[in-house]
């Protein structure tokens, strides 16, 4: 090489400022991605994105946060494959971090247009955040870093550089590297289905076929299993047939789609499954209970109505090679043309030109959008609040999402030698039976002993453990009942108060409500008057400000009686509050995600209330307390 040519490459180094700035924002970049990679590959809602945790009573139930938003949306994984895009996106990084350290702060010939084409992604992947109407924090950290490391190599970072070769090297190694060693941890660290979906987690209690031992057992046993059998549509496979499945599914649901390819995959291999499906659709125009800010799958009804369609034109192997081909698209089309392709697959390009004719009016057949408002009401009082929704033979697969286990579910009914017959045949568990199931066959934490909590009711009773915000709605809820139970001696109720506010605890994960603020206040007083051996006094603070009202004014009241407390030292609550903290913390494993927890009897229970289709509320939480009362 010339040194005339040398000193050209070399007059063209920019700062070494810039090649650190560089190095720092694809660290910030790769490390954004991370933390939605562990998402993936453990199958657990994304941490430290807020908003999204489920809150007794509140509105955060519905979404959950932006970053699990964009988890599931169809941008989330590479088509087919199912790759995610965030495990591209540390590969990406780390390479375009190697490129830029090999060529010294410099973009080099191709990485160039390759660290262009990044930044388009970056600027389309924003659009969809807008568009869709959420935020995911770690995607829009990855995408700024990614933006500005693009703006820093445009404009201060060199043009020239002496080693292409070596550049595109390094960066195609790194990309293959990070790549294997996601394979290795969606090998090693994924969840198995052996580890959260034990032999009997689809069985619903009680069963259909248990008879009662008392007046008071039927009562129980009758609010807890459907009287009418649960029947689907279109079925697939035998009249009568020992493994019967039906599905409430949603073809632009990402995670129906991924339940239908194991499905579609069991049927290759089994001629003993009849299939019956039904729709719950997250689209505003045929189920009343999706509002625009839930509005997440906006073709969905008209997907589905061409489904049905295809069904009443071409039988139920057309209505299922339809659907199958609408999950392949994600439910999506935009004109008569984009359907064609499915037309042919279902065998229904006959009667395409009357399926299209159907669904260009503007508006959904009135019959269509009757159908699947009534298929949403019955999913909601079956207790749905995800979806797919799968039951074989009346019985719930819980933990559907999980990959495996629907196949694990087939078997083990398969194993119990199943007599032949029809779902009409079928009895599920209602609502109510699903959240007493639930808490029946919850996880057992291991909870560790807190100083801090209040206990209310006899040492010898069943142990009720809260963790939970007094100001927040769930709590103020059910704790109250909770409380009576135990000053009538059926309970001992222990209770650990956990501020959403981060003026308080500032690790709090939780939305900052302004109708929540004063529950911060309320332990910083609880606690102080715990810590000065005035355990009566703290409870009766909690009882009054639990029954109030008005809580807010009971609480300056107190103050005004109090002023002592007022300026007092208080970080060693605020110490207790970060203790509790941690142990919600470790309740993530066992997929908590919000307010309050209730462990009862020492298993974990979900949901104490859901709302029924008619608004009424199911109260899973007194038929617990009658079962462990008994």
């Amino acid at each position: 090489m010339s040194k005339n040519h040398e000193s050209v490459r070399r007059s063209d180094a920019p700062a070494t400022w810039v090649l650190a700035l560089g190095m720092m924002l694809m660290l910030v970049a790769f490390a954004s991605c991370a933390v939605l990679s562990w998402s993936h590959i453990q199958e657990a809602p994304v941490v430290g994105c807020g908003g999204g945790v489920e809150l007794g009573g509140s509105a955060a139930q519905a979404a959950g946060s932006g970053c699990d938003r964009a988890k599931d949306s169809i941008w989330s994984a590479l088509p087919v494959v199912g790759w995610p895009t965030a495990h591209i996106g540390m590969a990406w990084f780390a390479a375009m971090a190697q490129c830029w350290t090999i060529g010294r702060g410099r973009l080099v010939g191709p990485a160039r247009s390759l660290g262009l084409f990044g930044g388009l992604a970056s600027l389309f992947l924003i659009g969809v955040m807008l568009v869709e109407g959420y935020l995911c924090r770690w995607c829009a950290i990855a995408h700024g870093a990614n933006l500005a490391f693009l703006a820093l190599a445009l404009l201060k970072g060199g043009r020239k550089g002496p080693q292409i070769p070596a550049v595109m090297l390094g960066m195609t190694l790194t990309f293959a590297g990070v790549t294997l060693v996601l394979l290795l941890a969606e090998f090693l660290l994924s969840p198995k289905v052996e580890d959260v979906v034990p032999e009997a987690v689809f069985k619903v209690r009680p069963e259909a076929s248990a008879l009662p031992s008392s007046e008071s057992d039927a009562a129980v046993s009758s609010a807890m299993v459907r009287s009418s059998p649960l029947q689907g549509r279109w079925r697939l496979g035998p009249d009568d047939a020992p493994i019967r499945l039906v599905m409430f599914t949603d073809p632009q649901c990402p995670d129906c789609n991924r339940v239908h390819g194991e499905l579609e995959t069991i049927l290759e291999e089994r001629d003993d499954i009849a299939v019956e499906v039904k729709f719950f659709l997250f689209c505003k125009d045929c189920n009343e209970r999706v509002t625009e800010r839930t509005n997440m799958h906006p073709n969905a009804c008209w997907a589905a109505t061409v489904a049905e369609l295809a069904g009443e034109y071409g039988g139920p192997e057309a209505f299922h090679r339809m659907l199958g081909w609408l999950f392949g698209v994600k439910g999506k089309f935009t004109s008569a043309d984009a359907l064609q392709p499915g037309f042919a697959a279902a065998g229904v390009t006959a009667y395409a030109a009357e399926i299209v004719q159907a669904i260009s009016t503007g508006a959904l057949p009135p019959d269509k959008k009757k159908l699947f408002e009534a298929d949403a009401r019955e999913a909601v009082d079956l207790g749905l609040y995800y979806t797919p929704m799968a039951f074989l033979n009346g019985q719930e697969v819980k933990d559907v999402l999980l990959p495996g286990a629907l196949r694990r579910a087939v078997d083990a009914v398969s194993a119990t030698g199943p007599e032949k017959g029809n779902s009409a045949n079928d009895y599920p568990s209602t609502a109510l039976g699903r959240l007493v199931s639930d808490w029946q066959d919850g996880s057992r934490p291991n909870l560790s002993p807190d100083l801090a909590s209040l206990r209310f009711g006899p040492d010898a009773a069943k142990s009720v453990v809260v963790i939970g915000d007094m100001a927040e709605d769930g709590f103020r809820r059910d704790v109250p009942r909770l409380l009576e139970a135990a000053d009538a001696g059926k309970i001992q109720l222990e209770v650990r108060l956990l501020p959403t506010n981060k003026a308080v605890n500032p690790a709090s994960v939780f939305p900052q409500l302004d109708r929540w603020a004063w529950g911060g206040q309320a332990v910083i007083r609880i606690g102080q008057l715990r810590q000065d051996g005035d355990t009566d006094g703290a409870k009766k603070l909690f009882r009054d400000l639990l029954m109030a009202s008005q809580p807010t004014s009971v609480l300056q009241a107190f103050l005004g009686s109090r002023p002592d407390l007022l300026g007092r030292e208080e970080s060693s609550v605020l110490g207790e509050v970060a203790n509790t903290q941690r142990a919600w913390n470790s309740l993530k494993k066992y997929r908590v995600r919000g307010l309050p927890v209730f462990v009862i009897d020492g298993r974990l229970t979900g949901r104490t209330e859901i709302k029924m289709s008619d608004n009424s509320s199911v109260d899973a939480l007194a038929e617990i307390l009658k079962i462990i009362g008994k």
